[in-house]
């Protein structure tokens, strides 16, 4: 009896593990071209706004694998498919990828990037049936908004307002401008672009940026939390260096995240969940 027992549980384990290889059922969210996927159950969260994707645990077998294909699933169906990019390669790909072997990000989750040629592929990432899935299986969470509220012109200053928005339904701790000050905040992104019509770039002078010491270390005290549903206005200031004829340009600026710096245990926290990645956002704007 005790041999029956031991037997049925075994193959119970076998079935189970592997549900995680090769077998595609409606539980199946993400599968790579060697056969092996993973579950809805084995991930906690998906934020929409970064795309990217958080396990329950970490998965340091994820990007080592020699894998080149993946698929992304709902409801036993394919939604897209894209390409692992390793750090030697020396082109980007078109379409979705996920970069392999020197991820920005630790073990506990992945992002799906995106890249286009005019227009070209339709992004997916955020399918709205890849959405209504995440939302039946309480994995969907919305990250960060940005909006440019305007660039203007004041001297030999352009005065950037922007607005960041939590559409999460969990508190997020941001990166904080006025926390940590111009320069080490422009460590964490290029800051301000502007372009003019014909797409030839202007303006990208920025802020020299004030690396951490270490490089690798990040401070709860640059932190800010944005409760769900709250929205924050911030406004930095440029110099500009160089001429800019009056016109209509286009503005872009990406807000930054913290990324390889936090880990699983890290994440987490009593004020609320540590917003990783980064969004960008873009807006015409009239220079006088």
């Amino acid at each position: 009896m005790k041999k029956t027992w031991f037997f049925a549980c075994l193959i119970l384990i076998i079935l189970t593990s592997c549900e995680k290889n090769s077998i595609v059922s409606d539980e199946t969210l993400f599968i790579k071209d060697n056969g092996i996927g993973y579950r809805f159950s084995d991930f906690e969260i998906y934020d929409s706004s970064t795309h990217i994707f958080y396990f329950r645990n970490s998965h340091p077998e994820f990007l080592t694998e020699k894998v080149s294909k993946f698929s992304l699933m709902a409801y036993g169906n394919e939604i897209y498919s894209g390409i692992f990019r390793p750090p030697y390669s020396s082109s980007l790909p078109v379409g979705p990828y996920i970069d392999s072997y020197m991820s920005l990000y630790q073990d506990y989750a992945f992002r799906v990037n995106f890249m286009s040629v005019d227009n070209k592929p339709e992004d997916l990432r955020n399918h709205p049936v890849i959405i209504q899935a995440m939302k039946d299986h309480n994995l969907l969470h919305s990250g960060l908004a940005l909006v440019i509220n305007s660039v203007e012109r004041i001297g030999t200053q352009l005065i950037l307002k922007f607005t960041v928005t939590n559409n999460d339904i969990n508190n997020l701790l941001i990166i904080d401008p006025e926390k940590t000050g111009p320069a080490l905040f422009h460590y964490f992104t290029n800051g301000l672009y502007l372009r003019d019509l014909s797409n030839n770039e202007v303006f990208s002078e920025g802020i020299s940026p004030q690396t951490p010491d270490p490089w690798d270390s990040w401070n709860i005290n640059w932190l800010s939390q944005l409760k769900a549903g709250e929205s924050k206005q911030f406004t930095i200031n440029y110099t500009v260096k160089s001429i800019l004829i009056p016109g209509e340009y286009r503005a872009s600026f990406q807000f930054p995240g913290l990324e390889f710096q936090i880990s699983e245990e890290q994440l987490y926290r009593p004020e609320g969940r540590i917003w990783l990645g980064n969004i960008e956002a873009a807006k015409k704007i009239l220079i006088q």
